[in-house]
């Protein structure tokens, strides 16, 4: 897909999430909207799209994708997760913002956000991509992301790392694209019926994020150095490390995918970690706010970037 198209494409995609804001701040969506349009992305439609995009018949040339996504997200994830510990580490800043920080920096919005981008630009391939990518991303959320928070408490909830619906889809996509043929039509249709909904419903539920924060905090958050800094490392400087694979004759769609995926804004899972854990849940709301806002950017920025690197080389 060209540039301007793609401008267009998150232009809507963006104006879902202004709607969602919108109707959170009039309350129209009223409080806890925000937990079950998470509890349906989770459980329903993002395992649904996940399976219905590894529902593919086997070849050695997915393993030797998967493998390749694989390494690029572990590479991008050890770097970031060292460089943001060594950053956080020599920062004057509270105590209960310094696990928020790391964690705005580390974690970005790959499994709604990210494989919605993807499946817009390049459709079930997208999705596919973008699951061998998120693949290493969901086991570190879901081990490091919580000990990153809850290292000082007694009880780790090692349960909830490996049995969650996002660990597990991609597991049983794994498997589905191990096996030969693919599933009955019938299967894959309601999949797929299911899937799609995640594009708007992800939109939808950032927007509802950001008109639940208390305005006058997230504004007084925003003038934070801190948080400018974080969103710089995670909008640019880490996804920028997967951009000198544009020269190793890599497919565009695959190049693409993992610099898009690794650019993406603050997870919110983040500051629903820093609330459970007792840490500034409001502090870590800003950052995901002020990251999401600065992705109108950052995103056909990066996009573009692959573009003109990959015709040059």
């Amino acid at each position: 897909m060209k540039l301007a198209p793609f401008m267009q494409e998150l232009t809507l995609l963006y104006s879902i999430a202004l709607i969602g804001y919108i109707l959170r701040k009039k309350e129209i969506l009223p409080s806890g909207s925000e937990r079950t349009l998470s509890a349906l992305l989770l459980n329903v439609t993002l395992p649904a799209l996940i399976i219905f995009g590894m529902d593919v018949s086997f070849s050695i040339e997915n393993l030797k994708q998967f493998g390749l996504l694989s390494m690029m997200s572990a590479i991008v994830l050890m770097i970031s997760s060292l460089f943001s510990w060594w950053t956080v580490k020599r920062l004057t800043i509270k105590n209960t913002q310094k696990n928020a920080l790391e964690g705005i920096m580390i974690f970005g919005n790959q499994g709604f956000l990210g494989i919605a981008v993807c499946f817009i630009l390049f459709g079930k391939t997208g999705v596919l991509f973008a699951t061998f990518f998120n693949f290493v991303y969901l086991l570190w959320i879901w081990t490091y992301g919580i000990y990153l928070f809850a290292r000082h408490s007694k009880n780790l909830p090692w349960r909830s790392v490996f049995l969650n619906p996002g660990v597990i889809s991609t597991f049983v996509g794994s498997i589905l694209m191990l096996l030969p043929g693919t599933l009955p039509s019938a299967v894959s249709n309601t999949l797929e019926m299911l899937g799609k909904p995640t594009v708007p419903l992800s939109m939808l539920l950032i927007g509802v994020l950001l008109g639940a924060l208390p305005l006058q905090r997230v504004m007084s958050f925003l003038k934070s150095s801190h948080l400018w800094l974080a969103s710089y490392y995670k909008l640019l400087l880490f996804p920028f490390l997967l951009l000198p694979f544009i020269f190793f004759s890599l497919p565009l769609q695959l190049i693409a995918v993992a610099v898009l995926t690794a650019g993406m804004p603050s997870a919110p899972t983040i500051s629903m970690y820093a609330e459970r854990y007792g840490e500034d849940a409001s502090f870590a709301a800003a950052g995901v706010m002020l990251s999401t806002i600065l992705s109108c950017l950052t995103i056909p920025l990066l996009y573009a970037l692959v573009l003109i690197i990959s015709s040059l080389a």
